[in-house]
This record gives structure tokens, sequence and C-alpha cells, in this order.
């Protein structure tokens, strides 16, 4: 299983226009919603899988628990970052930071 990519803001948005800003932070925050949720499905794949193999889980179900791990050690290494509007390149530091 193959979790999202990390979400991407758009580089040329403006950060004064505020619908597009909303919008653009919506978007963000259900990737990110999104990549939890893999990782919930994973963890219930694995549940499903030791319940259903018993006394062999430990052989059936390692391609699992290794993938599960990775996941949980990458979430671990900053899995969730807040949202920052990029500032324009002839404007630094002149937009505000919307968290």
């Amino acid at each position: 299983m193959e979790i999202s990519p990390m979400p991407i803001i758009d580089p040329d948005l403006n950060g004064y226009d505020r619908a597009a800003v909303l919008q653009a932070k919506q978007k963000y925050f259900y990737e990110q919603e999104v990549r939890t949720q893999e990782i919930i499905v994973l963890r219930d794949k694995l549940r499903w899988c030791y319940r259903r193999e018993g006394v062999n889980h430990y052989q059936n179900c390692r391609h699992l628990s290794l993938q599960y791990l990775e996941l949980l050690k990458a979430a671990k290494k900053g899995w969730i970052k807040p949202f920052v509007v990029p500032n324009p390149p002839d404007q630094p530091d002149a937009l505000p930071k919307y968290h």
C-alpha cells in the first residue's frame, strides 16, 4: 500500500485573495486527512490479518506490520505540516501567515 504524497501549496497563490487562501487551506488539510485515513485502513487490514491467520500471524502478516511501522515512523517525522501562504518573490515577508 502506497501512501499519498505530501500536499503542495500552489506557489502562485495570491495571499490577498481570502477566498483562494481558504480554498487552498481546505484542500491542504483534506489531503492530510486522506493520508491519515490511509494509515487507519492499513491498521484495519493488519488487525483483520491477525485474526484470520491465528498462530501463523507472525509469518503471514509480517509484510503488513512492517509497512505499518514504517508509516508510523514517517508520521513522527513531520507527517502533518502547517499551512503557510507562500510569499510572492517581489514582496518577501509582506503577507500574513495563515495557520
